[in-house]
């Protein structure tokens, strides 16, 4: 059985993973998984002890390091994907299989350094929003890709800048991932704009233009005040094809890929997507902020 830790309580994926992994009763648990959370850190220890009463977690480690011979991979869970590289370096060092939760990092320079220590150590290692692996998202990319080259791309779902995560790409990951995941990497800038504020921290709808240098284009629309839900369009030169994706499986069918890239199956998304998808949200609030196009070979 496969002993995992899992760093950062703050998340509810925290109790979402360690439902599916450790509650029999629970109707997400996948009884073929043959994995375990059997340890957990977090910052607030109220908090910490909630999460491993209702997952069932037989272990509160007072430090993270304290997982290290404990546990044969670890979950990073913890919501600011600033804290990611300084809590996952141990464990990547040590060659242990890691999982990094949405988002990989904050900016393109920890983004790399993470990916780096990985490749460095030769552990295991995948980073992504479970959204795009949804099974509507994965009928989706399969319709999109008869379409004849996908040259433009709708992407709807929430999001907000002012908040206290690292700002837009702790939600609007989800939005980027399946951009890069139907229409490729290699976007070329960024331009972002916010509507008028319509929460009270002075949030508004941003629209990011994300080209690619063949004149392609993706746009996402992150919303505040509208309905939680996630949109994806595809324009293609043969036809065209829209969904509102159904992502209530997303947390058990991107477990399946998580565990089997923890096992030596290899990341089912590639080094270069996962840094590509944190430069474009970290050039999301660049852009808002200078008010001009922000090219992503800066970040």
């Amino acid at each position: 059985m496969l002993k995992i830790g899992i760093l950062g309580s703050d998340n509810s994926h925290a109790e979402r993973f360690s439902e599916i992994l450790n509650r029999p009763d629970h109707p997400s648990y996948q009884a073929d998984a043959d994995a375990r959370v059997v340890a957990i850190w977090g910052e607030d220890p109220e908090r910490t002890r909630q999460v491993a009463e209702h997952g069932h977690i037989d272990a509160i480690v007072p430090r993270p390091e304290e997982m290290l011979g404990r546990v044969d991979a670890v979950f990073c869970v913890t919501r600011h994907g600033g804290r990611h590289l300084e809590l996952v370096r141990p464990f990547l060092q040590a060659g242990v299989p890691t999982f990094i939760d949405k988002p990989l990092a904050t900016t393109g320079a920890d983004a790399r350094a993470i990916v780096q220590l990985a490749a460095q150590s030769g552990a295991p290692f995948t980073s992504f929003s479970t959204v795009r692996f949804s099974q509507d998202a994965q009928r989706f990319l399969a319709t999109a890709r008869q379409l004849g080259g996908v040259r433009a791309g709708i992407y709807t779902g929430p999001a907000t800048r002012r908040n206290p995560y690292g700002g837009a790409i702790f939600y609007a990951i989800h939005s980027i991932e399946l951009m890069l995941m139907t229409q490729g990497t290699g976007v070329e800038w960024v331009h972002a704009l916010e509507g008028p504020a319509v929460d009270d921290q002075g949030n508004g709808t941003v629209v990011v233009l994300c080209a690619w240098p063949d004149g392609a284009t993706g746009t996402l629309e992150l919303t505040v005040d509208a309905k939680y839900a996630f949109r994806a369009t595809a324009l293609g030169r043969e036809g065209v094809h829209s969904v509102t994706l159904d992502i209530s499986d997303c947390y058990r069918e991107g477990m399946k890929r998580i565990l089997a890239c923890l096992r030596g199956g290899g990341s089912p998304v590639e080094p270069a997507e996962m840094v590509e998808a944190v430069q474009i949200g970290q050039a999301i609030d660049l852009s808002v902020d200078r008010g001009q196009r922000i090219y992503l070979r800066e970040l």
